[in-house]
């Protein structure tokens, strides 16, 4: 059963919200309160579904009502906490690593160097399966460490393969910010430090657009679960968000999915196709043009049981009347701009009236280049009720703005197709902060059609 959490962004309300969900009884001491991006989820013990809740107010918890400007009511799934097992706690990491380097007995290690490696150790790390993703905060950028590392050139190699055995990991990287530029659009995570392991062939031009079969069977594959859906990516050619695990629950809850078509205009590794997958599409259509992570979202859809079939840009779409052998998900390996006409075809062809009901755009920092395509899209579906699920980064200080500018802008487009028709604002869903004063935003707008 889902439980209901507070969440704040501010560090100074955690503590005043915990104490007044005590004193009423309604704080749970076994979840107790988790870091959640920037800020904290304060849990409490009430449980429930989410259509049930979506009505819930501040007042449900009158004990909070003082708080109310900087808290927010949010539904997490009941899993998340076998999630949460991928992400260890700091003392994990430092227990092992001050373990490692009293075993290789350095005569240079003085108890107060090694203290400062230990006290400079960053507070969070990921496994994922048999890889241990740092942060960008890790041993490199350690002066202590750099230091062992200059006096013995097999000082680092010593120390990783203990380290690997000790928390039961074959390889290790440090993660580094995605390069955000324009030769950057596949979002590729190109800066990752590759610590330890063979994580496969060497990376080149030729790789990242047109992998061979030896390189995509040599390279490390990734694998979590996240609201019980598998999810497999490489670490070295695409992105994980642990982030985005709010906002895929949320799509888990949506209504008008059930039997309907579903378009991802930015499928990435499934990010959020799965989670329309798994809320009872009938069909996702999904594009991406990144040739690895398509490989993730064809071994994750498999993982998952669900059929997929990938459909290359210079080939025709086949579309599989079986109903017991037709995909759940449908892969485009291209541009999304071909999504119009690959839709058109397949109707003209089929005779088919395609009931997309949901369109979503998941491009940072602005999907604004594909609003043109899904304002068509919705003419196309033979749904009158379409929900467009238009992802951003935003200041803090612009939502409200954005929320209304982005609606015109929509019913400017669509106005094109479908004079009279109507775009409204439904929410707003604030999924984590980017950067300081910035927010990862979904804004859900649903278009009413003539």
């Amino acid at each position: 059963m889902p439980v209901v959490a507070i969440q704040t962004l501010d560090r100074r309300q955690v503590k005043a919200c915990k104490t007044a969900l005590e004193k009423s009884g309604h704080f749970d001491k076994l979840r107790g309160i988790e870091k959640d991006g920037n800020g904290f989820l304060i849990f409490t013990n009430k449980t429930g579904d989410y259509v049930d809740l979506k009505t819930i107010a501040i007042t449900e918890f009158p004990e909070l009502v003082d708080l109310k400007p900087s808290l927010e009511i949010m539904v997490v799934p009941d899993d998340k906490h076998k999630t949460v097992l991928d992400v260890r706690p700091s003392s994990n990491l430092k227990s092992a690593v001050r373990s490692v380097l009293e075993s290789l007995i350095i005569p240079s290690l003085s108890t107060e160097r090694l203290d400062q490696i230990i006290k400079r150790l960053p507070q969070r790390y990921y496994i994922y399966g048999q890889f241990l993703l740092l942060s960008s905060s890790s041993f490199e950028s350690i002066p202590e460490w750099q230091s062992l590392a200059q006096d013995d050139l097999a000082f680092a190699n010593k120390f990783y393969q203990l380290l690997v055995d000790r928390l039961k990991v074959t390889h290790i990287a440090q993660n580094a910010p995605i390069p955000d530029d324009d030769d950057n659009a596949m979002r590729k995570p190109t800066h990752l430090v590759c610590l330890y392991g063979d994580f496969g062939l060497d990376v080149s031009h030729a790789s990242i657009l047109a992998p061979s079969r030896e390189h995509i069977a040599r390279e490390l594959w990734a694998a979590t679960r996240q609201n019980n859906i598998c999810q497999t990516w490489a670490p070295r050619y695409t992105m994980f968000s642990r982030g985005n695990i709010k906002e895929k629950a949320r799509v888990l809850q949506f209504e008008n999915v059930e039997s309907k078509t579903v378009v991802d205009l930015y499928a990435g590794i499934g990010y959020f196709a799965f989670s329309y997958a798994k809320c009872g599409a009938d069909l996702v259509l999904c594009w991406e043009i990144n040739p690895w992570s398509v490989e993730g979202l064809l071994r994750g859809a498999k993982a998952n049981k669900w059929n997929a079939q990938l459909v290359q840009h210079d080939e025709d779409w086949v579309i599989e009347s079986k109903k017991d052998s037709a995909p759940k998900l449908v892969v485009f390996l291209e541009d999304n701009r071909y999504a119009i006409s690959r839709i058109r075809t397949a109707e003209e062809a089929h005779d088919l009236k395609y009931n997309i009901s949901h369109i979503n755009m998941g491009l940072l920092p602005s999907s604004e280049q594909s609003w043109p395509i899904a304002t068509e899209l919705a003419v196309l579906s033979s749904e009158d009720n379409v929900a467009l699920h238009v992802h951003s980064n935003v200041a803090h200080s612009d939502i409200d703005r954005w929320s209304r500018n982005t609606g015109l802008k929509l019913l400017h487009l669509i106005s094109e197709f479908n004079p009279g028709s109507c775009v409204m604002p439904t929410h707003i869903e604030k999924i984590k902060s980017f950067a300081p004063g910035v927010m990862h935003i979904c804004g859900d707008f649903l278009v009413k059609k003539m």
